[in-house]
């Protein structure tokens, strides 16, 4: 089966973030409650197509799992979503895939909604939130995620998207993520039009 759920059992109607870590290997979506963040939903999905079959297919499961969160009574803060990393070797393709979420998120929401410009945190900034250091391993996020928050992944894309989710409901426990909270707020980190 494609699609895997952890569930940390999200209250239905919570107000929600929501954290996306899109891969092209496992597209995980977090719905964190801004009240009690240690309460979420968070899938990972792997695509069965390829090329742009695969992104199409990613819209779609997107577009699904944020009106599934609504349908639950829950309304959608904030959305931050991870960044893409230029000197990647796959630059390219993860480029295409974080147009296809921001355009999703974009066309999901009404004309004049704030929430149409997703948070984009740079990838070295999520690992310092969730870790307490920008160069983390994968298996050191998920370790600290669990001290830190008491949240248990076993999948690396669950656990960004998840942290993902509860910097985007800017919540923090120590000096550490407070300012990464703050550094986020610049506007530097959003697509919203200049007015």
């Amino acid at each position: 089966m494609p699609t895997k759920l952890i569930d940390g059992k999200l209250p239905i109607g919570n107000p929600v973030a929501i954290g996306i870590d899109q891969s092209l290997t496992g597209f995980a979506f977090s719905a964190v409650s801004t009240i009690d963040p240690s309460h979420h939903l968070t899938w990972v999905y792997k695509s069965p197509y390829f090329g742009i079959e695969r992104l199409v297919d990613i819209r779609q499961w997107l577009t699904e799992h944020l009106e599934y969160v609504e349908e639950q009574g829950c309304i959608i803060q904030d959305i931050a979503m991870e960044g893409t990393v230029l000197a990647s070797h796959a630059a390219l393709v993860l480029g295409e895939l974080s147009a296809v979420v921001r355009m999703t998120i974009h066309d999901f929401f009404e004309d004049g909604d704030d929430r149409r410009y997703p948070l984009k945190v740079p990838p070295m900034t999520l690992k310092k939130y969730a870790s307490g250091k920008g160069n983390a391993k994968k298996q050191e996020m998920l370790l600290q995620i669990y001290k830190r928050w008491n949240v248990e992944f076993n999948d690396d894309n669950a656990a960004d998207a998840y942290a993902l989710g509860r910097l985007s409901a800017e919540s923090h426990i120590d000096a550490v993520e407070l300012a990464v909270v703050e550094q986020m707020k610049d506007a530097k980190y959003r697509d919203q039009p200049k007015i």
